[in-house]
């Protein structure tokens, strides 16, 4: 059967550009002309790969892209978005919506066809990567991977695994945190280094070539002992993650360190999969509101899906800012049926502070409540990752 490629624009003339050059590849193409079109073609005729123009009549292509990632089943779903606008910030927000290509007008269809072949066998190629994780027995005298992800967008992911790992570091445990992250990685800000090296170097081997030398060649020194494996800089760094890049890496990190903090993109990918399922423990990062409840009982369907125990998830509840209608953090844990390790309290001037001094939370008020409650939960994590062994 010839793979379905779905095509989305309001111009006629953008359609017939593309349709007829695809349809004499072999491929079997459908077509809208709006984002409602869009969404319901790609529930209905499951296309193996869209291309998306972002200026649409009714809703944007951007939101059509975001509406497509949060969908379990369509979570790598090939896209490539199509655009007159060619300035930076443009790409950026279309690749953060979840875009796997961004492509600018005016569009030669010779070139749209070999990017489609490519983006189509890359993902055809990542669906059959990521092996069940190795068992932790074999593990047992290595480093303990925890990955950490947000129900949601904006939970404060990073700030939570900078401060988690340098409570860790003041603690004298042996810590690295890396941001697995394609695009834009923050974490250098969170500590004031700067980010002469990053992830992308490894991004550019084959599974294979990574190893402890590579990886460690690659990590920024912090606080206490603590490393960091920096996420992209600059556009020009961003890559697609491979599954089996994803294993190599966090494989490599736990033979150099006793613990690995394993930042995470909240959008789920192949990669992210691959890290959650190599991980020994798995931190869902959530905000005590219905919204945020929402989403991590999809994120944990999801991880259910992918086959993650349920024993290994575990709960932090983030108060970002001071509000009285929120849920409690205990019943939270009740109703998503995970341990819950512990509840940050809110605390926005010290974490803006924090930021512009370039040191997370947990050095710069060492006597702060939430500081108290960052070391309670590092403490925890600590234990029940030598507990899980």
């Amino acid at each position: 059967m010839s793979e379905k490629i779905l095509i989305v624009d309001d111009q006629a003339v953008m359609l017939r550009l593309l349709f007829h050059p695809l349809e004499r590849e072999g491929f079997s193409v459908i077509t809208a002309m709006s984002g409602t079109e869009a969404l319901e073609k790609i529930q209905g005729e499951k296309p193996d790969l869209v291309i998306l123009d972002i200026m649409l009549p009714d809703i944007s292509g951007i939101l059509v892209c975001n509406r497509v990632r949060q969908a379990l089943e369509m979570v790598d779903l090939p896209i490539i978005l199509l655009s007159g606008r060619t300035e930076l910030e443009a790409k950026i927000e279309g690749l953060e919506a979840g875009a796997d290509d961004y492509v600018t007008k005016p569009v030669d269809p010779k070139e749209m066809i070999v990017r489609v072949k490519t983006l189509l066998a890359r993902t055809q190629r990542l669906r059959q990567a990521a092996p069940p994780p190795a068992p932790v027995s074999a593990r047992s005298q290595q480093g303990i991977p925890i990955a950490v992800i947000g129900a949601k967008g904006g939970v404060g992911v990073t700030t939570l695994v900078a401060n988690l790992s340098a409570a860790m570091a003041v603690r004298g445990h042996k810590v690295v945190a890396a941001e697995l992250r394609p695009f834009f990685g923050a974490l250098a800000r969170q500590f004031g280094v700067k980010p002469d090296a990053n992830i992308k170097a490894l991004l550019d081997m084959t599974p294979k070539s990574i190893n402890e030398a590579q990886v460690s060649a690659r990590l920024i020194p912090a606080i206490n002992g603590l490393q960091l494996l920096l996420g992209p800089q600059q556009l020009l760094d961003y890559r697609e993650i491979q599954a089996e890049q994803a294993e190599a890496i966090i494989d490599a990190l736990v033979r150099l360190t006793a613990f690995v903090l394993v930042d995470l993109p909240h959008m789920p990918s192949v990669a992210s999969r691959a890290a959650l399922r190599s991980a020994q423990i798995v931190v869902l990062t959530v905000e005590p509101d219905a919204g945020c409840l929402d989403s991590a009982k999809a994120w944990l369907e999801l991880l259910r899906a992918w086959g993650i125990p349920e024993s290994a998830v575990k709960l932090v509840v983030v108060n970002r800012i001071q509000a009285v209608d929120v849920l409690n953090a205990v019943e939270l844990g009740r109703i998503l049926g995970c341990e819950l390790l512990g509840t940050v309290t809110a605390a926005p001037d010290l974490a803006v502070a924090a930021l512009n001094r370039g040191k997370p939370m947990v050095m710069v008020a060492q006597t702060a409540l939430v500081t108290t409650a960052l070391m309670e939960i590092a403490d925890r994590l600590v234990t029940v990752g030598i507990k899980a062994r």
